[in-house]
């Protein structure tokens, strides 16, 4: 069985003030967001994993590289960067929604097609770089644990598209530091959701040591 656990950064000033976080936005973590990095840290057992992938943006970086503590050769992806939200990043997420309240459903998340209003990728986009990513993933790895880190969106949009839900609304935000575990049948290839957006502190292990 392969374990995934899926790590989203911590917090970046643009999350504090909740502007658009994309990809185009490449802040470092805010001292919450250090503090988060580390609280995560001190509750996850590192050694217990394989192999650690990140998203290459800094935010993504630094969480990684607080959490491995120089354990492992941690490995960047392009594909797990955030969604780019063209000339919408880094705005603020209330501005966009006064001028284009279309572009977002009834829990304040963009829907499928809020591209039509910006020059940012499609979620279709944004599905298929990071299940590209996932189907290597899946391959390589076998009976081992692996720790992704990266966005918010991006992890709910593989979450959404691993466990095949109709639509990436339906699956909640992470929480900055916040994990999600996935098992994979070795076999069968087939995901499982084991739980998710946990925080620390927390046992984010659900079997027991060896």
């Amino acid at each position: 069985m392969l374990n995934v656990y899926i790590v989203r950064h911590g917090q970046t000033d643009t999350n504090k003030t909740l502007a658009i976080n994309g990809s185009g936005t490449n802040l470092p973590l805010n001292e919450t967001g250090i503090k988060q990095a580390e609280a995560l840290r001190d509750s996850f057992d590192i050694d217990r994993i394989d192999y650690v992938y990140a998203s290459p943006l800094t935010r993504a970086k630094q969480t990684a590289e607080i959490l491995d503590q120089g354990k492992h050769e941690i490995i960047y992806d392009d594909r797990l960067k955030e969604m780019n939200y063209g000339n919408w990043d880094g705005k603020p997420a209330a501005e966009i929604h006064a001028k284009y309240p279309q572009a977002f459903d009834d829990l304040g998340y963009f829907t499928e097609n809020y591209s039509d209003y910006c020059t940012g990728e499609t979620y279709r986009q944004l599905a298929d770089r990071l299940m590209d990513f996932w189907h290597d993933l899946v391959n390589k790895h076998v009976n081992e644990s692996v720790v992704l880190v990266f966005h918010g969106t991006a992890s709910r949009s593989l979450v959404q598209n691993i466990l095949e839900s109709t639509g990436i609304s339906k699956i909640g935000e992470m929480q900055n530091a916040g994990v999600t575990n996935i098992s994979v049948d070795d076999t069968s290839k087939k995901a499982f959701l084991r739980y998710y957006n946990r925080s620390a502190p927390c046992d984010f292990f659900l079997e027991p040591k060896s």
